[in-house]
């Protein structure tokens, strides 16, 4: 009759210890990735916002430094042309309304639109600021 030995204490890990524990490691990685695309998508839009709102600052400002009396700040509606930066066409228009909270002020409603190029979403920002009239 043989022997069989009978191991004990045993120290180390099996191989289905192993394959477990590389599953769960796989599953954790796979989550990861997942908010890696998220990321990557919040800071894509984030970029887009901050143009759009360099954009409208860099035009607020110019309406600001016309005189008062210029057809520019006339009462309505604007159209202020498109620009493009990085392959994404931003529309620029601008509402102006005179006495408006204040009588001898205009408020100037700014808006910045686009076209999400991946999804074809289109989205816009506004922005606000009055000005004294002279």
């Amino acid at each position: 009759m043989i022997a069989m030995k009978v191991l004990k204490d045993q120290k180390g890990f099996t191989l289905l210890e192993l394959l477990i524990a590389l599953v769960i490691l796989a599953i954790g990685l796979l989550g990861l990735a997942g908010l890696h695309i998220s990321a990557i998508t919040g800071n894509v839009s984030g970029f887009k916002l901050s143009t759009a709102s360099a954009v409208a600052q860099e035009q607020i400002e110019e309406l600001k430094a016309l005189d008062p009396s210029d057809a520019d700040l006339g009462t309505g509606d604007h159209d202020d042309g498109n620009v493009v930066v990085q392959n994404i066409t931003y529309n620029r228009s601008y509402n102006i309304q005179d006495d408006t909270p204040v009588s001898g002020t205009s408020t100037i409603l700014y808006t910045v639109s686009w076209i999400e190029p991946r999804t074809g979403i289109a989205r816009n920002t506004n922005f606000f600021t009055r000005f004294i009239k002279e």
